[in-house]
């Protein structure tokens, strides 16, 4: 016996030794790195990001009741657009303050992120607030749409810029109403019917040729 392990010993070389040594070295560090990032992204989750508006923790969307799931696809269904399709709700996140839903704000990581670029990624446009219109403007925009019936025209900021909004203004039912002066592209906050919550709509001009910029 103390033959063969002395023929053993011989066979394994010094430089084997230092590579298996180093392997499990990286191996250890690994599982170490893996923990770290565990426990960061546990306390990323539990504390959240906060709605734009009301700067209060957003929750995911996956955790609403079925007939509210329900009730929020088929009011996108309905509205027949593409601009305005079917999202996903387990990638939704939602303001329980002001029922506002944020598509595509929850990571692959379960994590959700959110800031005001989620207007711009909601449809390309330089937004501007309604309030923030002049009454010429608004009446020009008007008439560069069939209705305005569901978007918020009578209680909005006069800033200009979105992420300026006055506390007063930022919890209003529904939400604000944005335009984008160089298309007169409306992007507002409209009510599921039936329900508590509501989602970003986009209303083209009726006619993009025709209908101007101001």
């Amino acid at each position: 016996m103390l033959t063969a392990a002395s023929c053993l010993l011989a066979v394994v070389s010094s430089s084997q030794v230092a590579l298996f040594g180093l392997f499990v070295l990286c191996f250890f560090l690994g599982l170490l790195a893996l923990s770290l990032a565990g426990v960061w992204l546990a306390k990323r989750q539990a504390r959240g990001a906060l709605c734009p508006y009301t700067k209060t923790p957003l929750r995911r969307c996956s955790e609403l009741p079925y007939q509210t799931k329900i009730a929020i696809l088929r009011y996108m269904f309905n509205t027949h657009q593409y601009d305005n399709r079917i999202f996903e709700l387990r990638r939704a996140s939602f303001c329980r303050e002001t029922g506002r839903i944020f598509p595509n704000s929850v990571t692959w990581y379960d994590v959700i992120q959110i800031d005001w670029t989620f207007l711009r990624n909601r449809y390309p446009g330089n937004y501007v607030s309604w309030g923030s219109l002049t009454p010429e403007q608004q009446e020009h925009v008007c008439s560069c749409h069939p209705s305005l019936e569901g978007f918020q025209t009578e209680f909005s900021s006069p800033v200009p810029q979105p992420s300026a909004i006055e506390a007063k203004y930022a919890y209003s039912q529904p939400g604000p109403l944005y335009v984008d002066l160089e298309t007169n592209t409306l992007l507002g906050w409209k009510i599921v019917s039936d329900t508590e919550f509501e989602v970003l709509i986009v209303q083209k001009p009726k006619g993009e040729l025709s209908c101007r910029k101001f």
